[in-house]
């Protein structure tokens, strides 16, 4: 006979000693190992010490009768298979026997065989029973781990039901969209692209996925409040037994990876502008040489000449002005080519100091005076690593922007705080405000609103903070002020999220 265990071990508790016996021999040829009591608290005294796996017991002992035993056994060990033997032939004891936590009854005489047979299927059971047990556990385990997997991953993960209608979407799936799963369940998947988006191309995504087993491309998706980021689409069904349940769908955010590329056009942009500017500007100052030298001869000329005088020196003033927008030009130029960073720890606080008195000492006292000027910053600033001379030419180029945005004085704020990945120092002004159709361009090369100047400024500081890996926002609203605020990661070769997104 083929055994369920290796050697199971079993406890037969039976006052008479033939019969204790003759069950001995006959569990001992089915390869059991068998321990015997011949009394209810010898029972007792085995079963602790033994711990069998099944206990065969008379209800009629000496000392402690059998359902005492069985009471104790199951008490101990829920495991333990038992079962209870009686010659009464009484149902009520075994009802009795059951109640008490009994597997099966037996009523005497019984056969070997049947016995045998009776404890091989009750061990055949059990272990059903605990891998069953087991199986479930690890199910529950893995749909726990599956439901945290789609949880933590930055994906966005949306399961429809073959008609498109959403059935479950995981966190990250909310925080792209804004919406909480309970406000998408049951709304149609394409509500959350833009209409636009959905040309006769893309057509209808779930019939599609329906008749070819997968979509995927790129798509600008809509957001709660409306607004819309690019995102990659793949979609696959789900099938169970070759029928069709419903619609896998993955979204991956590409709104970073543009910004990347938009960046890099930028730079290839400016960097094809320099090689022109450069060349540009030296023709220029040739010219301007040239007129310099003769509208200061003419002026030697006719200095008895009031009128010529002051003709002449409108045409010096604006050589002048003209010789600083080149060399403007020309140190842009020089500076995107040839400057050499050397990173090092930075005192954020002392760096915007030395950059407002590097402003001040430009401006006149009057002007001066016409700001209120504040610095507020957090206790224990996150270390930031970059080129002090660079970053403080930066802050120099906010901080006069913010002067020329106040001719008739106002306030500015310099604001210094920590984020998860990076340090925020803010340029909040309340000057006359950007126009909205500017805002796109003031960080382009030659772009100003100013009657003087070649709108370098803010252009070469947006290329600096570049460099360290940061990045400028600007807010503002025409006649109450400007916002300039630059991010500046924790550690420069940052990954991850950006930090103003954190």
């Amino acid at each position: 006979m083929v055994m369920v265990n290796d050697n199971p071990k079993i406890l037969i508790a039976e006052d008479s000693t033939i019969l204790n016996h003759m069950l001995r021999d006959v569990f001992e040829e089915n390869g059991f190992e068998v321990f015997q009591a011949f009394n209810g608290s010898d029972c007792k005294t085995v079963f602790v010490k033994e711990k069998p796996d099944i206990v065969l017991i008379d209800v009629h002992m000496p000392r402690t009768d059998g359902i005492d035993a069985l009471k104790f056994i199951k008490e101990r060990s829920p495991r333990t298979i038992s079962i209870l033997m009686s010659g009464a032939g009484n149902a009520e004891v075994a009802v009795t026997a059951m109640k008490s936590g009994a597997d099966d009854f037996l009523n005497k005489p019984f056969s070997s065989e049947e016995v045998v047979k009776l404890a091989n299927k009750l061990l055949e059971n059990r272990r059903f029973g605990e891998e069953n047990i087991k199986l479930k556990r690890q199910i529950r385990e893995s749909e726990k781990y599956l439901a945290h997997l789609t949880t933590i991953i930055n994906e966005s993960l949306i399961t429809t039901d073959p008609g498109g209608k959403i059935q479950f979407i995981n966190r990250a799936a909310s925080n792209m969209w804004g919406y909480s799963p309970e406000e998408l369940r049951n709304k149609d998947f394409h509500f959350l692209i833009r209409s636009e988006t959905r040309s006769h191309l893309s057509r209808d995504l779930v019939k599609d996925t329906l008749r070819d087993g997968k979509v995927e491309g790129e798509f600008y998706l809509r957001r709660k409040d409306n607004s819309s980021f690019p995102g990659y689409l793949s979609t696959s069904v789900i099938k169970e037994n070759d029928r069709v349940n419903g619609i896998v769908f993955v979204v991956a955010d590409l709104t970073r990876q543009h910004e990347v590329e938009r960046r890099l056009k930028q730079s290839e942009k400016l960097a094809s502008l320099g090689s022109v500017v450069e060349g540009v500007a030296h023709e220029v100052r040739n010219s301007l040489t040239s007129l310099g030298g003769f509208a200061l001869r003419l002026k030697n000329l006719t200095a008895d000449n009031v009128t010529y005088s002051k003709y002449t020196q409108i045409i010096l003033d604006d050589v002048s002005r003209l010789e600083k927008m080149v060399r403007d030009i020309e140190d842009y130029v020089k500076f995107s080519k040839q400057y050499s960073f050397e990173y090092q720890k930075l005192d954020l606080i002392s760096l915007v100091e030395r950059a407002r008195d590097k402003v001040l000492n430009k401006l006149p006292t009057s002007q001066v005076n016409s700001v209120l000027f504040n610095i507020e910053a957090e206790k224990s600033l996150a270390p930031v690593y970059g080129d002090p001379s660079a970053l403080e030419d930066a802050f120099s180029s906010l901080i006069m922007n913010s002067y020329e945005a106040m001719p008739n004085g106002g306030r500015l704020r310099v604001k210094l705080k920590n984020l998860p990945s990076a340090v925020s120092i803010s340029f909040v002004d309340t000057g006359v405000g950007i126009h909205r159709e500017d805002l796109s361009e003031i960080f382009n090369p030659f772009f100003t609103s100013k009657t003087v100047g070649a709108g370098m400024g803010l252009s070469k500081a947006h290329l600096l903070i570049e460099e360290h890996r940061g990045v400028i926002k600007v807010i503002s609203e025409q006649g109450k002020g400007s916002t300039f605020e630059v991010f500046l990661p924790i550690e420069r070769l940052m990954t991850g999220t950006y930090p103003w997104e954190t």
